[in-house]
């Protein structure tokens, strides 16, 4: 139910209301609550690292004392299954965890100092000293299908508060009760470690006016986004129209091709079993699924595809996240099964159900329907026959962005895939070999965007440590005494930083 004022969480499982009302925010709670972050955001920015990690540690250990509680609500809201939200709550406290690791570590300050030189001819060369600062309050869009690890106390929260940001979310609405726990949990890290509340906020509401207003709020300065392109594409239109524009990091959808060379097909029969497996993983609302696999057309493309085809037919029903995305899979299922270019499998339960649906076309239909490379939400994907190597190669010099592409290719085939490797490299932020895309590592080497329609920003990462360079920005500090620089630049190395020296790491 929804009021003006008001509104309920839906059962995923059946419809039904579930129990507790969430405020419908409006313009007026964006406009206190950027102001009250703005507020905050010089004292926070100036914190010490110490306590930012400590603030970090504290909400995951809050969050682990609330774990099961917080998990039946997500299980209630979202469909997902105990074991999966258990298994995202600790990838949630652990990214937490690893950002109070990388404040500590310090490299984050990309310390950089040129030292004078009084003597130079024409001119002295001054004292320059290079750090990074936090951008100032932050809005993080929560994502429907992770109602943990990618939305209130999620990566784009955990790396801004380590960055030294105050955040501001918009829950999504539908997990409202979940984000409502998670954000006490935060607010109760706060009120132990005595900051500021304002320093965090959970926004909720129905309406589409509640993102833009956050948006287009003049004391925000950067967004972290999960979800649609349609969606993400507004408001990164929104983010660059305001008088003063702002970066929009969002993730929004990728198809994640997977190619599979001949040699491998021959190698691992394998393959069509963890092909399925990785396609339905949580439903197939993993944005990392592989939306699209190109084989070349041989006996074992052919008994690739029988097998896929085969174990799809067995798998059961599912539940999806909210009855919105599930009418848009029945929609755009339907769309393609009708489409006389795709032959489709499914399960006799695709009628009434949903259900999981394997398609297969050939690789000149494929580059005749550029609509099949929009991604869809749901356990379903596409195989793409191709007659030659040359047409696997055009095919995939004519891919747009995506988070991820994928090569499975025994040493056989190592001149083919070298040669889509070059291509791989530039339309995809991770490249997978002899494995699948859909789990994301969260540590310090992983990417997880990608040119557009992946992300906005391609060339940030909205999963691991590298994350929070998104929410700082480079300060020169020219000729300034040593008592008032920060204790980064400080000429005695107070905070014991790796820091680059007349272009050395001193």
């Amino acid at each position: 139910m929804t009021t003006k004022t008001h509104f309920q969480a839906v059962n995923a499982f059946d419809g039904t209301l579930l129990p507790g009302d969430f405020p419908v925010h409006g313009k007026s709670d964006v406009d206190q609550a950027a102001k009250a972050a703005a507020g905050v955001a010089r004292f926070f920015r100036q914190t010490s690292d110490h306590s930012r990690a400590e603030l970090l540690r504290c909400i995951a250990a809050q969050l682990e004392l609330q774990q099961d509680a917080i998990v039946e609500r997500a299980h209630l809201e979202t469909a997902l299954p105990h074991a999966r939200l258990n298994g995202e709550l600790a990838r949630t406290t652990h990214q937490l965890r690893l950002f109070a690791e990388v404040v500590i570590a310090g490299h984050w300050h990309q310390v950089i100092m040129d030292t004078p030189d009084s003597q130079r001819q024409p001119l002295p060369k001054p004292d320059i000293r290079r750090q990074q600062v936090a951008l100032g309050p932050v809005a993080v869009f929560g994502a429907s299908n992770f109602p943990l690890a990618f939305s209130t106390a999620g990566g784009d929260t955990a790396s801004a508060l380590a960055a030294g940001c105050p955040v501001i979310v918009k829950g999504h609405t539908a997990h409202p009760g979940t984000s409502a726990m998670v954000a006490e949990c935060i607010h109760r890290a706060l009120e132990e470690k005595n900051l500021p509340h304002e320093i965090f906020t959970l926004l909720q509401g129905v309406e589409r006016e509640l993102g833009q207003s956050l948006v287009s709020h003049p004391a925000i300065k950067a967004v972290g986004f999960t979800g649609s392109v349609a969606g993400g594409r507004a408001l990164f239109n929104l983010a660059q129209q305001r008088p003063e524009p702002i970066p929009f990091y969002g993730e929004l959808g990728a198809i994640n091709p997977t190619f599979l060379l001949p040699a491998a097909l021959e190698s691992n029969p394998e393959l069509a079993q963890q092909f399925v497996q990785s396609m339905t993983l949580g439903c197939g609302q993993f944005c990392t699924k592989p939306g699209v696999v190109f084989v070349l057309n041989s006996p074992q493309a052919q008994a690739f595809i029988e097998t896929a085809q085969t174990l799809i037919r067995r798998q059961p029903s599912v539940t999806l996240l909210t009855q919105g995305i599930a009418d848009s899979y029945r929609q755009y299922t339907t769309q393609r099964a009708a489409d006389p270019g795709l032959s489709v499998c499914t399960t006799p339960e695709a009628a009434t159900d949903i259900a999981p649906m394997l398609f297969v076309t050939s690789a000149q239909q494929w580059q005749q329907n550029p609509q099949w490379e929009e991604e869809i939400f749901g356990p379903q994907s596409m195989i793409v026959v191709c007659d030659s190597t040359k047409e696997m190669l055009t095919l995939a010099q004519s891919l747009t962005g995506s988070l991820t592409a994928t090569l499975h290719a025994a040493e056989a085939d190592f001149p083919l895939a070298a040669q889509l490797l070059s291509r791989l490299e530039e339309l995809a932020g991770r490249i997978v070999f002899n494995g699948w895309p859909t789990g994301v590592e969260v540590g310090y080497a992983m990417v997880h965007g990608g040119p557009y329609p992946a992300s906005t920003q391609s060339a940030s990462t909205s999963v691991g440590a590298e994350a929070i360079h998104r929410w700082l920005r480079p300060v020169a500090y020219q000729s300034l005494p040593d008592a008032l620089l920060p204790e980064a630049l400080q000429s005695d190395n107070p905070l014991a930083l790796v820091r680059q020296v007349d272009g050395h790491f001193d």
